[in-house]
């Protein structure tokens, strides 16, 4: 045996033996076929509202000019965890608190990009620190018993061979796992149903490697290659089975496929550098990572340092102590331990099974079915992949619960390979008329491959919640807008994470049965499971520990967290933590409920009770929250900002002023006469409730600004009364209206997905863009939307951009500051125009339009479609969905150019 750096072929007889290897002249260019690419510039989150949903950005100059993801700020989740170094996007759900990183896209951002998914919302699987490796230093090592000649590559030399490029979907193992935690707790965190995503990954075959290497295509029965990362682990279970080969009490992720497997081209196993056309980004695997085309993403090996041929399955701890799909019987952890149910080597999961996803409607979207709307049908798609190399044949969507399917068009993007693979997955759509919604109570889809295979009509509950793959069904509601129009409502079985929604939640929603029995004797486990308060000891019930207390316990020689209001010690148990020191340390001196309840079931509490000290003293915890910094906020002027990212604030009515019949203004005072809001024009914030015994949560734009209002923030409210189609009226308007001079009001934000910058420049979703006209469309309150940055671009002289306004209401007394909208009209006749439109009844003097918002009166008012034209749409979703977005498209207006707030 010999050990070179040399990339010289040693042995002639494996050249070919049957394979014949693709050249970089015979591959079709993957940016003709599938580009341009996605932009892969993070947008990071400064500050979070919403679940994580939302959060203020960096300055919209700073993503211009980001050139790599590393010109970008961190996002404000990582700061303080090893990771802060590495800048990310906030719109990705985070899955396991702040550390380690694991992470989905938003569905609704898998909808949109489709095929091709940006590299920074590629789903992230990390199960520590993300390593800082470098390009120049990093080395790959080929050895092992049946490589004759040992390498060591730079990435240089890796990069200068030839090279395979081509699409490929990685799927998490345990994508859309939440849906088997609402059943029974799984011993994994919650993915929801974006655990997928798909890039353009360039590297070298591990073919090409291997033969290099003096690696023979003879005799390849049992014999295996082996992959290891670089980053060290914690050891989950202590020395593990192999006496010849123990574990450590740390370990390095790594797994092995069969070298038949890695030397057949066909299957396409490269070596990658590359994604969507640039070097990998860190989270998935820069310098260098394995990619294994059809099987699940956790056997590909990120940060590779080590390739090694061995004549047999690898003893890696991660191999076997993850992505198993063990039988349904196995129900715990302590079961799976006595059974040795994690060295049977029947149920590893390698090859990917066959699924799909409903993405369009998303969770809580609705569809408002007007009268006079034109569309008949409603568009449901989604995505579908399956693995081997196969393809998907058809996809088929059910409205009646599986009595009749129906099949839906196949978006098919990829090409197959040389010999006939397909890696990828495909979007499909289905038009669903809009009657087929009468009575509807469920919408299914499901996929067939090109074998045959076809989704199950039933989850089967497994230990690990891995393979979740059973038909996905999309619950109908079939409710009223506030205006009284008929409305559907689409909800999702789950959120991903955290986040809270979905019709699985409810524990009526339960299946009878995953694979274990009747689910009778359980559905009162589960419930408690998820609900449960931790444990605590009897010994330390009269302890009461004050929040600063527990802060200046934040190390790993004095560890305390905070769980649900009660604080433990867990100084002692750091070092038999499977999940590694940091992850506790992370949370240390603070609340960690969130980030407990994400990734740990009752056993983990029942362990966690021991650790039990004392409560946490709620009095002691500053301004009604136990888990955010209380620090004062401020702009980059030096302002003191009100809001507060991560808590709610408390808000003093000082003055109500009655407008009309049922509109009032109400002037809240800010802490100090020197504090601003801090809501950026655009933004909205929450305001929340408490209202004959439940929590009620609304979104409201005020209509004051940071600029010129200091000391007080100013809501213009409409109040809707009780009446026939609504006999208990609008909840929170009507408590807004009870409120009295004194009252306090709790208040969270900044919220939303727009904030205008200035100059023609705004963010959506933290993407840059600009515009020199803006067309307005606002129906009833939604006018506090436009009117706050029409308002912002008329203060500033400078501000060129142009405004044209549509405000619909039902009659002339809704129309809210109309005083204020006409002086604007007139002291700015070259920036700003209103037009009013009246649906029921109007003044026989009026001189303005009637009936519905429609695509005469947009073509008469609006801008034409422009690039520098964007539309901006506050108001009902009926008004929305069927008046504008439809008409403006007809128009000529791309939907990239629409925004709803």
């Amino acid at each position: 045996m010999t050990h070179s750096s040399s990339l010289e072929v040693t042995d002639d007889e494996n050249k070919n033996y049957g394979f014949e290897k693709e050249s970089e002249d015979d591959q079709s260019s993957c940016l003709e076929l599938y580009g341009p690419y996605p932009k892969a510039i993070p947008v990071p989150f400064l500050t979070v509202t919403n679940e994580g949903r939302e959060g203020t950005t960096p300055a919209s100059s700073v993503l211009e000019n980001a050139k790599s993801v590393f010109d970008c700020p961190p996002d404000i989740r990582d700061v303080g965890t090893p990771d802060e170094w590495i800048p990310r996007d906030g719109r990705l759900v985070r899955l396991t608190g702040k550390h380690p990183f694991n992470v989905e896209p938003p569905l609704s951002i898998l909808n949109e990009f489709k095929f091709i998914t940006p590299a920074s919302l590629h789903y992230v699987r990390n199960h520590g620190a993300c390593p800082r490796l470098t390009w120049k230093e990093h080395t790959v090592l080929i050895g092992g018993p049946l490589v004759p000649v040992h390498l060591e590559l730079t990435m240089d030399q890796i990069a200068a061979m030839p090279t395979r490029e081509l699409p490929v979907t990685l799927v998490c193992a345990g994508n859309r796992r939440k849906e088997q935690n609402m059943v029974r707790q799984t011993i994994g965190f919650s993915w929801g149903p974006a655990g997928v995503s798909t890039n353009v990954w360039k590297g070298v075959m591990l073919r090409d490697l291997l033969l290099r290497a003096g690696v023979s295509v003879r005799k390849m029965a049992g014999k295996h290659v082996e992959f290891i990362g670089y980053e060290d682990l914690p050891n989950k279970v202590g020395p593990g089975p192999f006496k010849e080969e123990p574990w450590g009490s740390s370990v390095k992720y790594g797994t092995s496929i069969p070298l038949f497997r890695a030397m057949n081209p066909a299957y396409d196993v490269i070596i990658a550098y590359e994604a969507n056309g640039e070097r990998l980004q860190p989270d998935h695997g820069f310098p260098v990572r394995l990619i294994i085309p059809g099987y699940i993403g956790g056997r590909m090996v990120k940060w590779l340092k080590r390739i090694n041929v061995i004549p047999h399955e690898t003893k890696s701890h991660y191999h076997y102590h993850d992505n198993r799909i063990l039988p349904p019987q196995v129900p715990s952890l302590e079961e799976s331990h006595k059974g040795q149910w994690w060295y049977k080597p029947e149920y590893i999961f390698n090859e990917l099974n066959i699924n799909s996803v409903i993405t369009q409607p998303n969770h809580n979207d609705t569809l408002v079915v007007a009268s006079r709307s034109a569309k008949d049908h409603y568009e449901v798609a989604g995505y579908a992949y399956t693995g081997g190399g196969r393809f998907i044949s058809r996809v088929e969507v059910s409205a009646d619960g599986g009595l009749c399917w129906n099949v839906a068009k196949i978006d098919r993007k990829e090409q197959p390979t040389d010999y006939g693979m397909y890696w990828c997955w495909i979007w499909f759509a289905y038009d669903v008329p809009i009657a087929d919604l009468d009575g509807c109570q469920e919408i299914w889809c499901r996929a067939f491959d090109d074998a045959n295979n076809l989704q199950p009509d039933k989850q089967t509950w497994n230990l690990m919640g891995m393979g979740s793959n059973h038909i996905f069904r999309v619950k109908v509601h079939a409710e009223k807008t506030a205006s009284g129009d008929p409305v559907y409502r689409f909800e999702h079985p789950t959120q991903p994470g955290q986040q809270t929604g979905g019709w699985m939640t409810r524990p009526d929603a339960k299946p009878l049965s995953a694979g274990f029995g009747p689910l009778v004797e359980t559905r009162d486990v589960v419930a408690s499971e998820s609900r449960m308060p931790i444990p605590s000891s009897k010994l330390s019930e009269e302890r009461k520990i004050s929040y600063e207390e527990v802060q200046q316990n934040r190390s790993e020689e004095s560890c305390w967290i905070i769980i649900k209001d009660k604080v433990y010690d867990c100084t002692e148990y750091l070092d038999l933590h499977p999940g590694g020191i940091a992850s506790i340390v992370i949370n240390a001196g603070d609340d960690a409920t969130e980030e407990f309840f994400a990734i740990h079931s009752l056993s983990a509490a029942k362990i966690l009770e021991k650790y039990y000290i004392g409560d946490l003293d709620k009095s002691s915890v500053p301004s009604n929250e136990s888990n955010a910094g209380t620090q004062s906020l401020e702009d980059e002027m030096g302002n003191k900002l009100a809001l507060h990212p991560k808590k709610k604030i408390s808000l003093r009515l000082q003055e109500k002023i009655v407008l009309s019949r049922d509109s009032f203004l109400l002037n809240f005072a800010l802490p100090t006469e020197q504090h601003i809001l801090g809501l950026p024009p655009g933004k909205h914030v929450y305001v929340s409730a408490t209202i004959d015994g439940e929590p009620v949560v609304r979104q409201y734009t005020p209509i004051s600004s940071n600029s010129v209002d200091r000391g007080n923030v100013k809501f213009l409210v409409k109040s809707y009364k009780p009446n026939a189609r609504y006999p208990r009226g609008g909840k929170m308007s009507q408590y807004l209206d009870s409120l009295k001079e004194g009252d306090q009001l709790e208040v969270r934000g900044p919220a939303g997905g727009l904030e205008y910058i200035g100059n023609g420049k705004f963010l959506i979703y933290g993407k840059p863009h600009f515009a020199s006209k803006f067309n307005m469309i606002a129906g009833g309150t939604g006018i506090t939307g436009c009117f706050q940055i029409a308002s912002e671009i008329l203060r500033n002289e400078q501000d060129e951009t142009s405004m044209s306004l549509i405000y619909a209401c039902r009659e002339e007394g809704d129309l809210l500051l109309r005083n204020t909208l006409d002086e604007w009209a007139a002291m700015y006749p070259d920036k700003f125009k209103v037009h009013y439109i009246l649906s029921s009844k109007s003044p026989s003097n009026w001189k303005f339009s009637t009936g519905l918002v429609n695509k005469s009166l947009f073509q008469e008012q609006l801008f034409e479609p422009s690039t520098d034209v964007y539309n901006l749409m506050c108001g009902p979703p009926g008004m929305i969905r069927e008046g504008c977005q439809p008409n403006l498209k007809s128009l000529g207006h791309d939907a990239a150019s629409m925004f709803s707030f």
